[in-house]
């Protein structure tokens, strides 16, 4: 007569939740499903069968393309608090099926066809003057697989802690400090807006700027490398040099209505 809940070796486990022997000691390594015991001498690996709904969470959190990290977040919060987290990873899947859709309609307009686009087709590029502006920031270092997220949750982190100091009625801004690829991590700053100098990290003073509005299906690298090139070309046939590093702004809130701007100064000579 079998012991309902007699412990597993790491094999019979496996077959039980249909993962890898190799999957499981990921996840123990990573203290997402620990065995029950462990025997000291043989190193043998036990588990209980009542582990076995934790580890099938996980394989279902895994299929959805869940990291491991956020897995983890998501198996120790309870109620509440865990569907916030289900629903704040839905939401970024889908921004992401979002991206790839834009990305795919723009390959298919001939955006990146490998030919060079018609002069009529480059982004239109504007100027305007811009008031000072106090923020709070934070910097991180990111590639861009995984910027958005990087982005949305500096911008939560930091709206939130400035609380009703936050200025909800003018963009998040993000400054590239450095070069973001898929293997070069920046850095980038983000910068969310405030109302009161004495809530601030600092203040951009007043100044000038050129800025393109990027199109919906190229608010995602690379296809946005356009836009940035458009303003830096702009700002070298007018004679204008950078003062400070390029930007997007994001308006309204709106991952998909961004804008690439670029402040400068006039050269004298």
């Amino acid at each position: 007569m079998s012991v309902p809940d007699a412990p597993l070796p790491i094999g019979e486990f496996s077959r039980l939740t249909w993962l890898s022997p190799k999957a499981l000691r990921l996840y123990e390594r990573r203290g997402l499903l620990v065995p029950d015991t462990v025997d000291a001498y043989t190193g043998y690996r036990y588990y209980r069968r009542s582990q076995a709904e934790r580890a099938r969470t996980i394989a279902l959190l895994r299929r959805v393309g869940m990291p491991l990290e956020r897995i983890g977040a998501v198996l120790e919060a309870a109620g509440d608090e865990r569907r916030a987290l289900l629903d704040a990873y839905r939401a970024d899947v889908v921004r992401a099926h979002q991206r790839a859709v834009a990305l795919l309609d723009g390959l298919a307009g001939g955006l990146s066809d490998g030919r060079p686009s018609p002069e009529g087709d480059a982004p239109t590029v504007s100027g305007r003057d811009v008031a000072a502006q106090p923020f709070v920031s934070r910097t991180v270092r990111t590639t861009v697989a995984d910027l958005p997220s990087h982005i949305e949750r500096a911008a939560a982190g930091l709206s939130q802690s400035a609380g009703a100091a936050a200025d909800r009625s003018r963009p998040l801004v993000v400054v590239y400090h450095g070069e973001v690829g898929w293997e070069s991590d920046g850095p980038v700053e983000v910068c969310v807006p405030v109302t009161d100098a004495s809530h601030a990290d600092g203040v951009e003073p007043a100044g000038s700027e050129l800025f393109v509005d990027v199109p919906y299906g190229e608010v995602q690298f690379p296809t946005i490398l356009r836009s940035f090139d458009a303003v830096r070309g702009a700002a070298a046939r007018a004679g204008r040099r950078p003062s400070g590093s390029p930007r997007e702004i994001y308006l309204d809130g709106d991952p998909f209505r961004c804008q690439v701007a670029q402040r400068y100064v006039r050269d004298l000579d």
